[in-house]
């Protein structure tokens, strides 16, 4: 997605703001291409629906061609046959792992208050993605969410979501007036459960949280 078709110039003025205060542009958080993919992989946590007895498979790894992460499966919404408790099923995610805790400071966090967008890199299908983040909330189960919007599926596009544009959900269930906590940020991952049957493709180049000024660089506004 371009900056042009997110909106008007005015949901614009969070992402290039503060920019004299700013200390660094962006940062990366995932990078297949430029850092060691294989140990990119040890910190990607991979779930489905075979959790819960579903039939969903999920898949990261390298695609050895594009040497890009490759997030890829086969969505069933079919019920577990043994669990008629779950009357609801057909998801695959990815994330990554929780970071390293510090005996000194206890949790540890990524720190994007200087920052205003994500920035992703990635090839996908038509299939509805969702973009997954989780901060230091009280409850484990919150996430913050906001489609993967992808204009170009079989191509790589470079997609912008500004960080303001997460909403917070729990269970899937919106929760009003909640903002994204930018300075304890946990884990970030996509998750796909749109309902639909069948395979499912998404490849990932990298991600990385920019200031405005830096999304303008990747960007045609």
């Amino acid at each position: 997605m371009s900056l042009r078709t997110l909106g008007s110039n005015n949901i614009f003025k969070g992402i290039f703001a503060k920019q004299g205060a700013l200390t660094q542009p962006r940062q990366t958080i995932l990078n297949f291409r430029k850092d060691n993919p294989q140990q990119l992989l040890t910190n990607i946590l991979t779930r489905s629906d075979k959790e819960i007895g579903g039939y969903s498979t999920v898949n990261f790894d390298i695609d050895p061609k594009e040497r890009c992460g490759h997030f890829h499966g086969e969505l069933s919404l079919d019920l577990p046959k043994d669990n008629p408790q779950v009357t609801r099923s057909g998801y695959a995610m990815f994330r990554t792992r929780d970071q390293s805790q510090s005996w000194i400071s206890g949790d540890k966090y990524w720190d994007w208050t200087e920052f205003s967008a994500l920035v992703l890199r990635v090839k996908g299908d038509r299939r509805k993605y969702l973009v997954n983040i989780q901060a230091n909330t009280p409850l484990v189960t919150d996430l913050f969410q906001h489609r993967l919007f992808l204009n170009h599926p079989g191509q790589w596009e470079t997609v912008v979501i500004p960080l303001s544009d997460f909403v917070m959900t729990n269970w899937g269930v919106i929760q009003d007036g909640s903002e994204l906590n930018k300075s304890e940020i946990k884990t970030i991952g996509i998750g796909l459960l749109d309902k639909q049957y069948g395979p499912y493709s998404l490849k990932i180049d990298w991600i990385k949280v920019m200031t405005g000024a830096e999304v303008a660089k990747y960007v045609d506004l």
